[in-house]
């Protein structure tokens, strides 16, 4: 087989692997084909360039399912979260920004004091004592999927996306790094595509009624996955204070390399931070108040 091919279809098959662990076991054969279905439509030619690049309509292909995906799977994918988890996240966030990103320029001090903000407010969650309103609950959600995308764009390889350009060389890399690929650009798309749906702009041909409708429904339902931590707050100081110091240290003495004690942390963190919702069956009743 062709090398570029090979690696791209290793990249599908990442794409594929990632979308089977999203679902949960939901195995919903028809709205599956239907993201198939309209994913296709990246193969309709429409100009010239459409026609003559086959490999990109590929990644755009890709692209459109993970977006459909997203919507098609929401309620499987949408995690269940408390204050302590988000706050781990955060944690994580700040070590990945100063290993991978931060170079010191006035941009990247604008980018560090603007996500300051969130970040006091994930520690004010996790020491506040009464129940969460509406807004803080999405202010806490939102924060949430904007780590995660900027993880995902901090450990990206988006130099194995040139598999897709003709034109481009095909980048030194395996089969296997390529699967990896492309069970992280499903992961990014679909947590990007949740991000681009909270801001509540119509489409073209959509009405800000309709357009304020599906916002509702689409925050409502973060806002129900917001739980409480099921520990006391001394197991969750001790978490997070374990957590940001293993961290810390790794940052200055390198002991493991900086994706993987990402993805431990990621992992480790959440475990032993259960979430544990006051209600229950409030994942799938009704959203909570719209109170402040």
């Amino acid at each position: 087989m062709d090398p570029r091919m090979l690696l791209i279809w290793s990249f599908g098959a990442g794409v594929v692997l990632q979308a089977i662990i999203l679902m949960h076991g939901d195995w919903d054969w028809g709205k599956l084909a239907g993201c198939i279905a309209l994913a296709l439509l990246a193969f309709v030619p429409h100009d010239r360039r459409n026609i003559d690049q086959p490999l990109l309509n590929l990644l755009i292909f890709f692209s459109m399912f993970a977006c459909v995906f997203a919507f098609s799977f929401m309620k499987d994918i949408l995690q269940v979260l408390s204050p302590g988890v988000v706050l781990s996240h955060t944690l994580v966030f700040w070590f990945a920004f100063f290993a991978y990103f931060y170079d010191g320029t006035i941009r990247h001090q604008e980018f560090a004091l603007l996500a300051l903000l969130p970040s006091i407010a994930s520690v004010i969650a996790v020491a506040w004592k009464g129940p969460m309103g509406f807004v803080p609950k999405l202010a806490l959600y939102t924060w949430f999927l904007i780590v995660i995308v900027c993880l995902g764009l901090m450990q990206f390889p988006f130099s194995q996306l040139a598999i897709f350009f003709t034109e481009s060389q095909i980048p030194w890399t395996t089969p296997l790094e390529s699967l990896a690929a492309g069970m992280a650009f499903m992961f990014l798309l679909v947590n990007a595509t949740y991000v681009y749906s909270l801001i509540p702009i119509p489409g073209k041909t959509q009405s800000w009624a309709d357009r304020a409708k599906e916002w509702h429904e689409f925050t409502d339902e973060l806002t129900r996955r917001v739980g409480s931590s099921a520990g006391t707050r001394a197991s969750i100081a001790l978490v997070i204070g374990v957590e940001a110091v293993a961290l810390l240290l790794n940052a200055i003495y390198r002991w493991l390399p900086p994706a993987l004690m990402i993805n431990l942390a990621i992992v480790l963190a959440p475990m032993l931070l259960r979430v544990g919702l006051e209600t229950a069956p409030a994942v799938v009743g009704s959203p909570p108040k719209r109170t402040h």
